[in-house]
């Protein structure tokens, strides 16, 4: 029996201890609120409830205590997701000042920005077709972009060449419009092709040029 006895405070120690502690917890968050959240329950009438073995204050404290946790719950996330979006914008922003104010290298970096600001703005429609053109030899084909259709050269149109596997680079190269293959692929598409050197699956299939309105 004196086994078994100690086996039931092994046992039940721990939880009673567990308890305690989330009580005094649970206690100190919520007194301050608890007023309160009494009157706005009160005022919907759940002062004058009862369920089961609680009597109607009873279930009013512990709606009331169900309310403040909440309010505490949603109150801690919406501080941890503001103090996240403050902490990682004033990160990104301090680092965007650095790298704009280092020589030679804010001219490359404001670039890149702006590039991949086009690229993957999904807003953005200067990359209107997906091609094949000959480059840098008429017996080799690589994707292009074609940027514009109605360039001051006549019979030619603008595409940009992306280089493999960073797609911020490239050659602006006009081509005669009889050179270009229309694929049926959309432009993210080429991208993800192009930036993984070809390994990830694509269909190049050819499509019919669609029209586009020339710019006044």
């Amino acid at each position: 029996m004196k086994k078994s006895f100690i086996s039931g405070l092994v046992v039940l120690l721990p939880l009673a201890l567990t308890y305690w502690i989330v009580s005094v917890i649970v206690t100190m968050l919520t007194t301050p609120f608890m007023g309160i959240a009494e009157s706005i329950l009160s005022s919907l009438g759940v002062d004058k409830l009862s369920f089961l073995f609680l009597s109607s204050k009873q279930v009013l404290t512990l709606a009331g205590t169900i309310l403040v946790l909440l309010f505490l719950f949603f109150f801690i996330i919406s501080i941890g997701a503001i103090g996240r979006q403050i902490f990682f914008n004033y990160i990104f922003g301090l680092g965007d000042k650095i790298l704009q104010r280092i020589p030679l290298i804010n001219t490359v970096y404001k670039t890149s920005q702006d590039l991949i600001q086009t690229v993957f703005t999904s807003s953005n429609k200067s990359f209107k077709q997906v091609v094949l053109v000959p480059f840098p030899s008429t017996e080799s084909w690589v994707i292009g972009l074609v940027t514009r259709e109605d360039t001051d050269v006549e019979g030619r149109i603008a595409v940009f060449v992306p280089t493999t596997p960073n797609p911020t680079s490239g050659f602006l190269v006009m081509f005669h419009k009889e050179q270009v293959i229309h694929l049926d692929m959309k432009v993210d598409e080429a991208l993800r092709y192009v930036i993984s050197c070809g390994v990830l699956p694509s269909k190049l299939q050819k499509s019919a040029p669609e029209p586009v309105a020339k710019s006044e």
